[in-house]
């Protein structure tokens, strides 16, 4: 294991027993109706508003994608606060969420992938941050197939929610590279939220160009118009 991996470890163990901690002196309350509850972010019953589970076959470069909840309200308002304002806290249980909504479809899938990855964030972000959301949503997954640096981001890019589909696409033409091996390779991109599809048909377009033999999009969230 390398060296990165293992202080990530050790970091999310700390974060963890920490938050446990937390937890004993203050209940963990849904972030909705503000109930009790014992793991993730939601109870069950607000749950219910929030999971997608959402399928679809090709979706221009990518050959799949899955989104697992929908991106509104009390979720919308947390990844808001996680990327924004800086509250890491939520992250782990964001991460349970996306346990939570795990299904036999993407298990399936997970069997055919090779390689996971995710949509990186500009490198001037991630040193404010101190992390990638979706890798650390999807933290979970298998790490022997994790290559958290094989896309890299190449050109800073204007934030995408203020932009039309059509300007989204020219924005993201050309911001990534691969760095890695990827002939032959299925690969599973993450990221927090599908919106329009553009950043990660980009990134699936790259990958493809480098010889992946077929790329899969994850998203933990997904904007109306994709519901």
């Amino acid at each position: 294991m390398s060296l990165l991996k293992v202080a990530k470890a050790v970091y999310n163990n700390v974060g963890y027993q920490c938050r446990l901690l937390c937890e004993i002196i203050y209940s963990r309350q849904c972030g909705v109706c503000r109930q009790e509850i014992d793991t993730g972010y939601f109870c069950e019953s607000c749950r219910k508003n929030f999971v997608l589970g959402k399928v679809c076959g090709q979706v221009e470069n990518l050959d799949a994608a899955f989104m697992l909840y929908k991106y509104q309200q009390e979720l919308q308002q947390a990844i808001h606060n996680v990327k924004f304002e800086g509250q890491k806290n939520l992250l782990p249980l964001l991460r349970e969420e996306a346990q939570l909504a795990w299904s036999c479809e993407l298990e399936k899938l997970l069997g055919e992938i090779d390689i996971i990855t995710c949509v990186p964030t500009s490198p001037q972000r991630k040193q404010q941050r101190g992390f990638d959301v979706p890798q650390e949503i999807f933290a979970f997954l298998d790490g022997e197939r994790w290559q958290e640096d094989l896309l890299k981001r190449v050109r800073n890019t204007m934030p995408l929610f203020e932009l039309e589909p059509a300007l989204r696409r020219q924005e993201v033409a050309g911001c990534f590279e691969v760095q890695g091996i990827v002939e032959g390779k299925h690969v599973l991109i993450c990221d927090d939220i599908f919106t329009t599809g553009s950043t990660l048909n980009e990134a699936a377009l790259v990958l493809k160009r480098a010889g992946a033999s077929s790329v899969s999009a994850l998203a933990f969230t997904a904007s109306k118009d994709n519901w």
